[in-house]
């Protein structure tokens, strides 16, 4: 393990630990927690069979750090959540907004440099798999959220989801596509026209 992915690691242990410390709710934090705890062993099998770089690291660290952060307020009280809701022209709080559309911006190079190792020349495909993967899981998330509305009581679904919109879930995915969207693009120009331009 380099020096670097020490100090990520050292950074994600520490706010992990201040996440858990007194968190809203002990249930709320788990829940929150779950995609990471689902993500770890998946991204140490990854680091051991594909060469990642710093950058999809940092990504993927700043991202789980969201989440922590989620975990330990609850999405509906996320101070800076609020505090931005009126830039926005929101009277809920955006901090899972914002979660929602950093799953695609910040997940998708990760994505597309694991895949384009597999299949080095169907470059389309790792833009169209990387951004299924995305879809797909933010899918997954948002059945998970309907299912904890349903069962859970509404102190609890309130912390977790941080609002009562049936509408919820469509918002969550157009952000999530947005995001990856923004993603793709940036990594279309980048592979075009400025790492052509340092191979020459």
């Amino acid at each position: 393990m380099s020096t670097y992915h020490k100090v990520l690691s050292g950074i994600f242990i520490a706010a992990t630990i201040w996440s858990a410390i007194n968190p809203r709710s002990g249930t709320n934090w788990f829940l929150e927690m779950l995609p990471i705890l689902v993500a770890l062993p998946l991204l140490v099998y990854f680091s051991k069979n594909y060469k990642i770089s710093n950058l999809s690291y940092t990504l993927m660290a700043v991202y789980m750090l969201l989440l922590v952060v989620q975990a330990h307020y609850g999405v509906g009280y996320v101070p800076i959540g609020n505090k931005l809701a009126p830039f926005f022209g929101s009277h809920r709080n955006i901090f899972d907004r914002n979660t929602h559309f950093c799953s695609g911006l910040l997940l998708f190079y990760p994505l597309y440099e694991i895949l384009k190792q597999d299949n080095p020349k169907g470059d389309v495909q790792h833009y169209i798999f990387s951004a299924a993967l995305i879809m797909g899981l933010g899918a997954v998330y948002e059945v998970g959220e309907f299912l904890t509305f349903r069962v859970a009581d509404k102190e609890l679904a309130y912390i977790f989801i941080g609002t009562h919109d049936p509408n919820d879930s469509y918002k969550d995915l157009t952000l999530a596509l947005i995001g990856t969207l923004a993603a793709a693009g940036a990594v279309y120009i980048a592979n075009k026209f400025f790492l052509k331009k340092a191979k020459h």
